[in-house]
């Protein structure tokens, strides 16, 4: 309940409430954080030119998935996100035993970083103690301009995480026309539409998990045509020039409701405010 208080604290000093995702708008209403009239949905957004899989060719992949280790035949399975179990990453290592046995050529490329200053942080090590380290790759960090190499070597991009505000992951798979497996939780519902682009499965539920991905997996097409409904819907709803321009619009209404001069959209963009 503090966090409550401090919300609402935070909200009689504000004139505009943006919140990234559609739930928890319901959620300050409800709480009374703030007044309906108050807050709005603004969602969130990538640099979609960026994640398009039509800028990558088969050299690049090819040269990455040597790299990485990844035989040409193995299809992938990503995890983007600190590693962390708050993540699901001990649920995604439960699933890929049972994953392994339908299909044992299968790989799970892991990235991002151990967050060593959180209490349940993970290391690599986990593959080796859950017996899995042939079948798991860690990058740890990965910069920015290499990431859409490594989501153009996946098959589809898994989310098992337990709390999320709007999961930039599954924006940019999206973007990228891979299909998402994802826990069925607030800010991941915003991201996957079920059986739209991609599969949203129960928290914690091992085998529900297990049995997505080895359904992408074993239907290619279908994981194909939930791929190009993720591209549209990154188009539609993650282009974060559309986001910019909500925020602006935002600024300008307010200045222009307390009689301030609005300055024109350029200048706000060079002064950051995008």
């Amino acid at each position: 309940r503090f966090y409550i208080l401090m919300e609402k604290i935070a909200a009689l000093c504000s004139d505009r409430i943006l919140s990234q995702n559609k739930e928890d708008v319901r959620t300050a209403i409800a709480e009374g954080i703030c007044k309906p009239a108050q807050i709005e949905p603004l969602g969130n957004g990538i640099d979609i030119t960026h994640f398009d899989r039509q800028r990558l060719d088969d050299h690049t992949l090819a040269k990455r998935r040597r790299a990485l280790g990844i035989p040409v035949d193995s299809p992938v399975v990503g995890f983007v996100g600190r590693l962390v179990a708050e993540k699901g990453i001990l649920e995604l290592l439960a699933a890929a035993r049972s994953i392994i046995q339908q299909v044992p050529t299968v790989r799970f490329l892991m990235i991002g970083p151990s967050d060593q200053e959180k209490e349940d942080a993970l290391t690599p090590q986990i593959a080796q103690d859950a017996n899995l380290a042939d079948a798991l790759v860690f990058t740890g960090h990965c910069p920015q301009p290499l990431m859409p190499e490594h989501y153009g070597l996946m098959d589809m991009l898994v989310l098992p995480s337990h709390r999320e505000g709007f999961p930039r992951s599954l924006m940019e798979g999206s973007a990228m026309g891979i299909p998402c497996v994802a826990t069925d939780i607030r800010g991941c519902r915003e991201a996957v539409q079920h059986d739209r682009n991609g599969i949203l499965v129960p928290l914690n539920d091992v085998p529900a998990l297990a049995e997505a991905i080895v359904e992408l997996l074993t239907h290619p097409e279908k994981a194909r045509q939930m791929g190009r409904a993720g591209r549209q819907m990154a188009i539609e709803h993650f282009d974060e020039q559309q986001i910019f321009k909500r925020v602006l619009q935002t600024y300008q209404t307010l200045l222009l409701q307390k009689g301030l001069l609005v300055p024109q959209s350029n200048t706000l963009i060079r002064e950051g405010l995008s």
